[in-house]
């Protein structure tokens, strides 16, 4: 039988299995062997069940009429697990335990694996393969001179370079389509082109309104929202966010003004463009991906940085075990065989 606990039912058809053999002359532990039940366990399940019989029912065992209300309850609910058919019975005025209702349905064989849904956030909409695909634009607050500003951004979707960024003390319509069109400038896109980035965005007024939306319409690009309470449709974004606050809004608390904010940020920026490893791509830095704009290539290096370092170890310890072997035959790497000496003079010494 299958490894696992076995219900009382089962425990019981294995002691009546058994018996029926054993009347027909077969020795218990041949059956046993042959249903895969160890003999010490038949043992104690027959020993516990004599013990069940001599004591007859408990007077807190639930009756017929208990077992009955709650198979009534699994028939007209049968994807109730035993806490919600408790709560049903507890409506009807009769209170019976999750665990005894549990354990009646484990007798029964009616407990089903307890799987959670998936949820359907969990996985994002978007599958990027090469830079300028997707771009992503939000916007966090930041203190300046003691007044909130906010650092507004595109980041592209395949390398996470940030692709335009602002600070600036409001944010409307003409922001989001003043920052769009910095990034076009920036990766060499003409407005006039057939393919622009779609742009990722959530449905914050400025994003939404009429302005925006027939910018991007005269412009020819997509603009895309999230889903609302949907983060994960824009998970690149708010996870730059996460990061840039950590390591350096966050940090500084305020900026003096907003030359001091820009030229701040922009130092961040360029650290996190050209030196900062990022998990998401490989440990590479979204300066080096921007450029190779190519998962396979990057793969194959990554790859190939692995194969050298496998190479570079199997012969660091391939020399280390022929120094030890030379070292102890008396020699000295790269200086022949050791020599015999007369006893008092000095060692030889592997210079």
């Amino acid at each position: 039988m299958g490894r696992g606990r076995l219900m009382e039912a089962q425990k019981q058809a294995v002691i009546e299995q058994v018996e029926a053999h054993r009347g027909q002359g077969r020795p218990v532990a041949e059956v046993l062997g042959n249903i895969g039940v160890a003999r010490s366990s038949y043992y104690r399940w027959k020993k516990g069940q004599q013990e069940k019989n001599a004591r007859g029912p408990s007077s807190y065992e639930i009756t017929i009429e208990e077992r009955k209300l709650i198979d009534e309850v699994k028939e007209q609910h049968p994807q109730y697990r035993h806490r919600r058919v408790q709560g049903v019975l507890q409506q009807r005025g009769v209170y019976l335990s999750a665990s005894v209702i549990y354990g009646h349905l484990k007798q029964r064989g009616q407990i089903e694996p307890y799987e959670r849904r998936a949820a359907p956030w969990k996985s994002p909409r978007y599958e990027v393969w090469q830079r300028n695909l997707m771009w992503g634009s939000d916007w966090t607050k930041l203190s300046v001179g003691g007044v909130r500003w906010y650092l507004l951004t595109v980041i592209d979707f395949f390398s996470r370079w940030v692709i335009a960024w602002e600070v600036v003390p409001t944010v409307h319509a003409g922001t989001i389509k003043a920052i769009y069109q910095a990034g076009l400038y920036h990766q060499g896109i003409s407005i006039h082109s057939d393919k622009k980035p779609e742009l990722r965005v959530d449905r914050g007024s400025p994003n939404t309104s009429g302005i925006t939306q027939d910018f991007f319409e005269a412009l020819g690009a997509e603009l895309s929202f999230a889903r609302v309470r949907r983060p994960t449709d824009n998970a690149l974004t708010e996870r730059f966010y996460g990061t840039v606050k950590q390591e350096e809004i966050y940090l500084v608390g305020n900026y003096p003004d907003e030359i001091s904010a820009r030229e701040e940020i922009g130092r961040y920026m360029e650290r996190y463009h050209h030196q900062r490893p990022h998990q998401s791509v490989m440990n590479f830095t979204p300066a080096h991906v921007h450029d190779v704009n190519n998962k396979s290539k990057l793969l194959a290096e990554l790859n190939e940085m692995k194969r050298k370092t496998r190479e570079k170890r199997k012969a660091y310890w391939e020399q280390t075990r022929y120094r030890g072997s030379t070292r102890s035959e008396g020699g000295c790497p790269d200086k022949g065989q050791g020599r015999s000496v007369d006893p008092g003079t000095y060692p030889k010494l592997c210079v």
